[in-house]
């Protein structure tokens, strides 16, 4: 199911985490968080971006938390996680409904851009990364990207075969999806009662700025950078990122 799975009825009450994937990544790459959290007295919700596709950031995130409303699962202490564009949706869900939430994992996420000529810069970005990936060859189109800056020249450690993917799904991801029509969450993120963990990479500066910035704004806002990892601190540094991921979900929680 897009949304994850239902909850037992025997399992309400305790604590459910949702994971949102990154862009060209599916619900699969967070297998080790299943594997090491699953068996516990975590239920793992993986959510699939590509099913639940909508026209914009905030639509998705009001479907997303209406879903939660609606289910079986009231009762039960939501946490959140979410990579790169799954954490920017993520935050839009976390400003959505925040009496939903008991805490947050965000990992790379950029919290929008306040420079109107960089937004709309971003947009014509995205838009011509969406046309390409209608036509180009596919590992063409995976090793230029995987050369952008934000990797850090750091290879991708998840598989992305074209089988697995809906071109048509990539290329609205990032029409509807860039951070061109975002706005700018920065007071909204800082400004909510819920723990927030904001991971980033040592070698991702940019990244590690926003996290500084945010957690500097906000007693509710940690921000923890891993040695030895770019952008995607989950897969370059999974150890350290799951204990991370532990720490967070055994915190107290704001009453």
């Amino acid at each position: 199911m897009p949304w994850g799975q239902p909850v037992p009825a025997d399992r309400l009450g305790e604590k459910i985490l949702w994971c949102l994937h990154g862009n060209l990544q599916h619900p699969t790459v967070w297998n080790g968080v299943v594997q090491t959290l699953g068996s516990g007295n975590v239920e793992i919700r993986l959510v699939n971006l590509w099913e639940t596709l909508d026209s914009s950031c905030w639509n998705w995130a009001q479907k997303f938390c209406c879903n939660l409303l609606a289910g079986k699962a009231q009762n039960s202490q939501h946490y959140l996680l979410g990579y790169s564009l799954g954490g920017r949706l993520g935050l839009h869900a976390l400003i959505s409904a925040p009496e939903l939430w008991s805490g947050a994992v965000i990992v790379s996420a950029d919290p929008g851009l306040s420079d109107q000529i960089k937004r709309e810069e971003g947009l014509r970005r995205d838009r011509i990364w969406a046309n390409r990936f209608l036509t180009e060859p596919w590992d063409d189109l995976l090793a230029e990207w995987d050369d952008l800056p934000v990797f850090c020249h750091r290879p991708c450690p998840t598989p992305r075969s074209e089988a697995d993917f809906d071109r048509q799904k990539i290329a609205r991801a990032f029409e509807v999806y860039s951070k061109g029509r975002m706005d700018d969450l920065r007071s909204q993120i800082t400004n909510l009662p819920i723990p927030i963990t904001y991971v980033t990479g040592e070698a991702d500066h940019r990244y590690q700025q926003i996290g500084t910035d945010l957690a500097a704004q906000s007693s509710n806002i940690r921000h923890i950078n891993i040695h030895n990892a770019g952008h995607r601190v989950p897969w370059e540094q999974p150890a350290a990122f799951l204990n991370i991921l532990t720490q967070a979900l055994d915190a107290p929680t704001h009453p």
